[in-house]
């Protein structure tokens, strides 16, 4: 079993990933979806979440980086178990400034000057990512770069990183997750089908 398979199969196992068609799932950014993968659940499990520490760390392998960066909420226990294991110092990047205090959005490490991967849990439209990012440059970071857990494979996140010039990678996606949980017998092949659907029609899909 490769790192993509094996990532889902804890998504899946842990109950992470939800699936109803019935009565769709409602994302931030407005799209209607049969399927939710809520990866914060994934911090309960030990032994499934070293299974996700040990994708990041295989996915760290030969890049050039110098500081950890999770986003606020979800990404952050994920940078912090990394930032330990991998002896890395560590921030967090907020969605937005603080309106109170000294008003800043990352906390932590300071990130000028340095190269910074953002640590995230998913990515749908690679809106709230790409924030982050921007966060980091403004603050004078040299180089960032974005590593998450999951993508849903939207063409639009395609598109705005693309625009952006910003690398990123999921440790596993929607292909992958849809086909293994039809192995496992978490869905069935019509319901794969109505989520392959989905899928590549999210903008209109349930509409």
């Amino acid at each position: 079993m490769n790192r993509k398979e094996a990532i889902a199969q804890v998504l899946l196992s842990t109950g992470a990933v939800k699936l109803n068609v019935k009565e769709p799932f409602t994302f931030v950014s407005g799209i209607k979806s049969p399927i939710y993968c809520d990866n914060r659940q994934m911090i309960a499990y030990p032994e499934e979440r070293e299974v996700i520490i040990q994708g990041f760390q295989e996915a760290l392998e030969g890049k050039e980086y110098d500081i950890l960066a999770g986003t606020a909420t979800a990404g952050i226990p994920w940078a912090a178990f990394l930032a330990y294991s991998l002896k890395k110092p560590m921030s967090y990047i907020r969605g937005e400034k603080k309106n109170h205090g000294a008003g800043k959005q990352i906390e932590g490490a300071s990130v000028e000057g340095k190269k910074v991967i953002v640590i995230e849990d998913l990515i749908s439209t690679g809106g709230s990512s790409i924030k982050a990012v921007e966060a980091a440059y403004a603050e004078g970071a040299s180089s960032v770069e974005v590593v998450s857990i999951f993508s849903y494979e939207f063409p639009k996140a395609y598109q705005q990183f693309g625009d952006k010039k910003i690398p990123w990678q999921s440790l596993s996606n929607f292909e992958v997750l849809i086909h293994k949980a039809e192995e496992m017998n978490y869905v069935t092949e019509e319901e794969r089908k109505i989520a392959a659907d989905w899928n590549k029609n999210a903008d209109t899909w349930g509409k």
